[in-house]
């Protein structure tokens, strides 16, 4: 009678547990759906030309960005390159980077990683534009296979484009004013880890 009781006590234990975690499994589900709906519904419609345009000239048009100091024009370029960690390669091995602002930065990245050869890019959002923010243009751009998952958005500064194992790509670009720009691998899965933030003064 004891063993049979204690069973059903293990049983119920059992059940109950794996009533947790899927209830847990479907909250983490439901949140990224919502966020996938509320984020990114409109990645899915291809825009045309005039569309595409019209979300930059807004943004450009009601937020003004600040002239870069004077002595910003006096500085040399900052010359950085990037690979995954050889640790974890699914994150960059470089995760801050300071500059100045209105400095220009010429920026390589060397995917390359002797244990684990993945496709990642870089991609690097505006100055105001979230770590939250950047994994939401991620989510939005798991459909954009074509463009390398490189999001359709005015928050985007500059990126690579999608580099396979051994490859490599230099990009050139300004830090227009001070604060964070926050970058990112928006390969699908990769962003959460594979992210950084460069603060330019």
């Amino acid at each position: 009678m004891s063993a049979s009781s204690s069973t059903t006590e293990k049983s119920s234990i059992w059940s109950l547990f794996n009533i947790i975690i899927g209830v847990v499994m479907g909250g983490i589900t439901l949140l990224w759906v919502l966020a996938f709906v509320f984020e990114g519904l409109g990645s899915l419609r291809p825009k045309s030309k005039k569309e595409a345009a019209a979300p930059a000239a807004a943004a450009a048009a009601a937020t003004p960005v600040p002239a870069a100091p004077a002595a910003a024009a006096n500085l040399s370029a900052l010359e950085v390159t990037i690979k995954p960690d050889s640790a974890n390669p699914l994150a960059f091995d470089t995760k801050t980077i300071s500059a100045k602002a209105g400095q220009k930065v010429k920026l390589t990245f060397n995917n390359t990683h002797p244990t684990l050869p993945q496709p990642h890019n870089f991609v690097l959002g505006k100055p105001g534009v979230g770590k939250d923010k950047m994994l939401g243009l991620a989510m939005a751009a798991m459909t954009l296979v074509d463009k390398g998952y490189i999001p359709d958005s005015a928050d985007i500064l500059a990126h690579t484009k999608l580099l396979q194992p051994g490859q490599s790509e230099t990009i050139e670009f300004a830090l227009p004013a001070a604060g964070e720009y926050h970058y990112i691998c928006t390969f699908p899965g990769h962003g959460a880890i594979m992210n950084g933030v460069i603060t330019a003064q």
